[in-house]
């Protein structure tokens, strides 16, 4: 029951964290294949958390994104053009749009807030929603169970997500330095 619970949790908690949901669900296999839990129950833990976070996603594009587009902030972030565009293309490829916002591993909260947003209706989102998540859950938390059995092969793995979260954490960061940099090359120039 923890052991789900923990899963839940370490899932969910990549919504305000920038890693991949997917090094979470991975990570509910390798769990599941160290006997913490049975591959199913990992499987449906990560899979409820990935929803969730997807649901909130939704709620905060279709309560707040609106009004924080129309103010002063908004405009300099997304033009009212490209937010016009968006929410048009959304409106008009509701489900190419769900579908590509689960692969879309960076981008997935950005566009769930623009479907939210876009006011595409609820019961239409979860449904395709959730069914994406249960199959490409149902593949990862397998992945991650398969990488379980082979002791190296799980150092390694160790590793790699270590890499990918040092290359997430340079694309984040790495643009805001070098945009303070310019700014103060611009400011001792004037």
């Amino acid at each position: 029951m923890y052991a789900a619970l923990v899963i839940f949790g370490a899932t969910l908690s990549t919504l305000v964290l920038p890693l991949p949901e997917e090094l979470a669900l991975m990570g509910a296999g390798f769990w599941a294949h160290q006997g913490a839990l049975p591959l199913w129950a990992a499987w449906l833990s990560a899979t409820a958390a990935n929803v969730a976070g997807d649901t909130a996603s939704y709620f905060i594009g279709r309560s707040f994104l609106e009004r924080l587009l129309h103010t002063r902030f908004g405009k300099r972030i997304v033009s009212p053009e490209l937010r016009d565009w968006a929410e048009e293309l959304v409106r008009q490829h509701r489900f190419r749009a769900i579908l590509l916002g689960r692969f879309l591993v960076a981008l997935r909260g950005p566009v769930y807030f623009a479907i939210g947003a876009a006011k595409v209706p609820l019961g239409q989102f979860e449904a395709i929603n959730t069914v994406v998540a249960l199959i490409e859950g149902g593949i990862l938390v397998y992945l991650g169970y398969l990488f379980g059995r082979s002791v190296k092969l799980a150092h390694d793995v160790r590793w790699a997500e270590i890499a990918v979260g040092v290359a997430i954490l340079l694309v984040l960061v790495g643009p805001l330095f070098f945009k303070r940099r310019l700014l103060k090359k611009r400011a001792s120039r004037a």
